[in-house]
């Protein structure tokens, strides 16, 4: 039989096991220190549009390629064992400028050698910038310096960090759906899936809390979701409902067990916030706090369990809206599904010619403590961090036209910085009611705005829209968000000794320097002897010591250096006002405005911002000699007129509000107590 010809590396072999079996032959071939031949193009190059290069390395070595490895700068992104050497890479407008690409091939025993090319991202996209807002709560505080991540179709386009404020943009996206990824060291993951970017880009708000144990993965829940009978969501069309069932996959990585799920439709991606009107809804689900393992929400079918999750959405011919999906797991982290749907809505309202909604008005509301991290609406819970002040506005309206054909089938609202450029942020349902209350507070209809957008200090307008075979809409109203308001107790110190049994009371306020015209007070004194005592000015929390610095004809109508201290005894219950002073209801007229007499009862210090209350003013009972007492506020908030609007509060700041009264319709349950001793008489 005739031999086959030795390769080199058969020789090689021979040659060892030759010597190895004693042969006295020095020849034989040395170690191989050839490094393969290797080569990288990429195309197409320059990248003008979005897509995807390809990056191709030829490789040669005369004992073979055992491997070629590629990379992004420094970063490793694949290999390849097999020939030919390739691998495409996504690329966008986010990555514009010239990236470096490598290719290092290795042969069998080790030697390598690598090349690199520049590819040039020159990628123009007319589409709006993606702007953002990371915050620990869902109307809470910026996170800072936490890195998101931009990803599409599974390649990581790149990363930002947000800033002080919490803020990050990224801008020139082609148009096309994006996930984002947040992530920071002590905090909870935050996942968003599904942003779509176009020509009216939404702003997007993430939820990052402080991680609940940080030594567990920060990976949020990974969800799978269909209809009802199992077949695909996304894309779906749907005829007066939704149905939908929700489930963490096989492989989810989160911490169980999953704190909520919840599901809303919004009209904009992106922008589907709670509401608490009575024509919008949602749908939460609670899963059982013993299960670690995989959730599975069930069927879930809106269209009988819950008709208002789609009222104001969809058309008699269908419409494309989008379903967000959320879900919490017990390390706080957040992940968020957009999903696309088309609804159609047969409802007969569509076809009614509506009217303007009319008495629109915008309330911007800051809190002392931030929202809850599910409902922006509800009371904060105990441990809800107070490093922050959340930020929201309400909008309230009537429409007062009850004629059946003329009820609108949505209401949209809209938002604009400038008075000219609007744009929708949110829908709820069209109703009609009789009922327009003077309150702005009691208005029957309302939408509350948490979007990223809201910044302190700024002036943001509003309108509501009636929309059914027409549109019509409403007055503008607009409100400038207060920064947070931080009165303090100044005398009588905590824990003092020896104070007078007419003490006078001196409260620090910093209304003018976050852009307010005036700050409410109700003080509590309690004989902690008897434990009776007194609230000044009145036991109801709306009755008020009101204290106004003079912000001029812009804001209060008192001069600057001017001030004015009166009682608001408003009336409890659902009505009750913050109305201008009454005869004989004001101590401090400096100005003399409202009462020319200009009495100055209760001093303000305009300089140090200070206003001081003697105590026998409004009681004319001394307190008890040697006596322990404590003085507490039980509510405090700082406001701002709208002058163009009749005057009315159109912001507050709130510190401590106890609840279930007018004219704030939020609870905060903190304040300040103070404890001193009187001294003798």
């Amino acid at each position: 039989m005739a031999l086959k010809p030795l390769s080199i590396g058969s020789a090689f072999l021979l040659g060892t096991l030759l010597i190895g079996c004693g042969s006295t032959s020095t020849g034989g071939v040395g170690p191989d220190t050839t490094a393969p031949t290797v080569s990288l193009s990429a195309t197409p190059n320059p990248v003008t549009t979005a897509g995807t290069v390809t990056l191709k390395a030829t490789a040669q070595d005369d004992t073979g390629v055992a491997k070629v490895e590629f990379f992004e700068g420094s970063t490793k992104i694949a290999e390849d064992t097999t020939a030919p050497y390739e691998q495409t890479v996504g690329l966008n407008a986010v990555q514009n400028g010239k990236r470096t690409y490598t290719a290092t091939a290795y042969d069998t025993t080790g030697n390598k050698a690598s090349a690199s090319t520049d590819v040039t991202v020159a990628i123009t996209a007319a589409t709006s910038p993606l702007r953002g807002i990371i915050v620990d709560q869902n109307i809470g505080a910026p996170v800072a310096g936490s890195t998101i991540t931009v990803i599409q179709n599974n390649v990581v386009l790149g990363a930002v960090t947000s800033d002080a404020n919490g803020q990050f943009t990224l801008t020139g996206l082609s148009a096309g759906t994006y996930d984002l990824k947040a992530r920071k060291a002590g905090m909870a993951g935050s996942d968003l899936y599904g942003v779509v970017v176009g020509a009216q880009t939404p702003s997007v708000q993430l939820v990052q809390r402080p991680a609940f144990d940080t030594a567990s993965t920060t990976d949020p829940a990974r969800l799978t979701f269909t209809r009802a009978d199992g077949s695909p969501l996304a894309g779906a069309t749907f005829t007066n409902g939704v149905d939908f069932r929700i489930k963490t996959t096989a492989d989810s990585n989160h911490v169980g067990p999953v704190r909520i799920m919840f599901a809303q439709l919004g009209r904009t991606p992106g922008s589907a916030v709670v509401t608490s009107a009575a024509n919008a809804s949602n749908w939460i689900y609670s899963p059982p706090q013993d299960k670690l393992g995989q959730i599975d929400s069930g069927v879930v079918n809106t269209t009988t369990s819950n008709p208002n999750f789609i009222a104001g959405f969809g058309s008699a011919t269908g419409e494309q809206v989008y379903l967000e999906i959320m879900t919490v797991d017990f390390n706080y982290n957040y992940s968020r599904y957009i999903v696309p749907i088309n609804l159609i809505n047969t409802n007969t309202a569509t076809a009614n010619t509506v009217v303007a909604p009319t008495a629109a008005a915008a309330t911007a509301f800051t809190l002392k403590q931030e929202g809850s991290w599910t409902t922006p609406f509800s009371a904060p819970e105990q441990d809800a961090a107070p490093n922050g002040s959340g930020v929201f506005v309400e909008v309230r309206w009537c429409y007062t036209d009850t004629t059946a054909t003329a009820k609108p089938f949505a209401f949209d609202i809209e938002r604009s910085e400038d008075g000219t450029n609007f744009n929708k942020i949110g829908t709820v349902g069209g109703a009609a009611s009789a009922n327009c209350s003077a309150n702005q507070q009691t208005r029957p209809f309302n939408y509350r705005d948490t979007s990223a957008d809201l910044t302190v200090g700024k002036t943001f307008i509003y309108r509501v829209k009636a929309r059914g075979a027409n549109t019509v809409a409403s007055n503008t109203t607009q409100t400038s968000p207060l920064a947070q308001f931080t009165p303090t107790f100044i005398a009588p110190a905590d824990e003092s000794t020896g104070v007078s049994i007419n003490p006078t009371f001196v409260l620090g306020q910093n209304q003018t320097a976050i852009g307010a015209d005036g700050a409410a007070y109700n003080l509590r004194l309690r004989d902690l002897m008897t434990l009776g005592g007194y609230n000044l000015p009145g036991a109801a929390a709306n009755a008020l010591i009101r204290v106004e610095e003079g912000t001029g004809a812009s804001g209060n109508g008192i001069n600057p250096g001017q001030s004015l201290v009166f009682l608001s005894t408003a009336t409890s219950g659902a009505d009750a006002l913050l109305t201008t002073p009454t005869t004989g209801s004001v101590l401090t007229d400096t100005s003399g405005k409202y009462d020319a007499s200009k009495p100055n009862l209760y001093p303000v210090d305009t300089t140090n911002h200070t206003v001081s209350m003697p105590w026998n003013v409004l009681v004319k009972t001394p307190l008890q000699p040697l006596r322990p007492y404590k003085w507490e506020m039980y509510s405090g908030f700082a406001y701002k007129y709208a002058p163009a609007e009749g005057n009315r509060i159109s912001a507050y700041s709130v510190y401590t509000w106890p609840g279930g009264v007018a004219p704030i319709n939020q609870t905060r349950p903190v304040n300040i107590n103070w404890d001193f001793i009187t001294g003798e008489k």
